[in-house]
């Protein structure tokens, strides 16, 4: 039986909620539970899945939790407990969905891609490892092996996108603190320096897993024109829902991989 961890934001759990969604996979039992790390206690979900004997059992964690309500800014989710609790789980790879802004020409609002490297020049450090220095090599931080079986997943869902070359969905990705969105000059700075998408939570994430040896990918859905990109509007102004309700919208690309990546 695999075991995966997935995290994402509360839209991932309609997955489990629409049975039609994961055909051909059934859902057998889910349970909630909160594990408690060092750094805090961690509420997920635990998904066993079934597809004619194939089992698989999914650790859910939604990344903005707050365990008193409500859920975090970018700049206050605890990456170390989340990771922790992931790892606790004894999962065989992890995959992440963030929705994120879009800075590349070739990656528009709307289409779904794959992290293959980040930027991030925050200076914000994370780490288990602040009792004797280690030194986590980060030349790679995504499993290649995953990406590819997740981007031959997400090519054949978006089959608009034939023209696109394989690269042009193995994205760069700049992490930005937040909580609040870049300003336009920023965001042709970061584009100058290479980054094809912008947003507030991977970085961390794909530090600490490695720190932890688990292997990793993110699926990344671009919800919007990074600041002064719109070609209708450069001044047009960013609403937190309005991208979170694209991101959503833009959910058939990542379940199609993610049942797929269950196999």
């Amino acid at each position: 039986m695999k075991r995966i961890g997935l995290i994402g934001g509360t839209g991932l759990l309609s997955f489990t909620e629409d049975k039609e969604s994961i055909l051909p996979w059934s859902l057998k039992n889910r349970n909630e539970l909160t594990v408690e790390t060092p750094y805090g206690d961690v509420p997920m979900t635990v998904l066993d899945l079934d597809n004619d004997g194939l089992e698989c059992k999914i650790f859910f964690l939604q990344r903005h939790h707050n365990i008193h309500g409500g859920t975090n800014s970018p700049h206050n989710i605890n990456h170390l407990a989340n990771i922790s609790a992931i790892s606790s789980c004894r999962v065989d790879f992890t995959i992440s969905v963030c929705s994120v802004g879009a800075v590349s020409e070739t990656f528009k609002p709307g289409m779904v891609g794959l992290a293959n490297q980040y930027i991030d020049f925050s200076g914000n450090s994370v780490s288990y490892n602040n009792i004797e220095a280690k030194f986590t090599s980060m030349t790679s931080p995504f499993n290649s092996d995953l990406n590819n079986k997740l981007l031959h997943s997400l090519r054949l869902s978006q089959p608009h996108l034939s023209e696109l070359m394989d690269s042009d969905f193995l994205l760069t990705y700049w992490y930005s603190v937040g909580p609040q969105f870049e300003t336009s000059a920023e965001i042709l700075a970061i584009s100058n320096f290479g980054a094809d998408c912008v947003g507030m939570t991977l970085a961390p994430e794909a530090k600490l897993l490695a720190e932890k040896n688990i292997p990793f990918s993110a699926i990344l859905i671009a919800g919007n024109h990074a600041a002064g990109l719109d070609p209708s509007d450069s001044n047009a102004i960013l609403d937190h829902n309005n991208i979170s309700s694209t991101a959503t919208s833009r959910s058939e690309p990542v379940w199609f991989a993610l049942k797929n990546i269950f196999t």
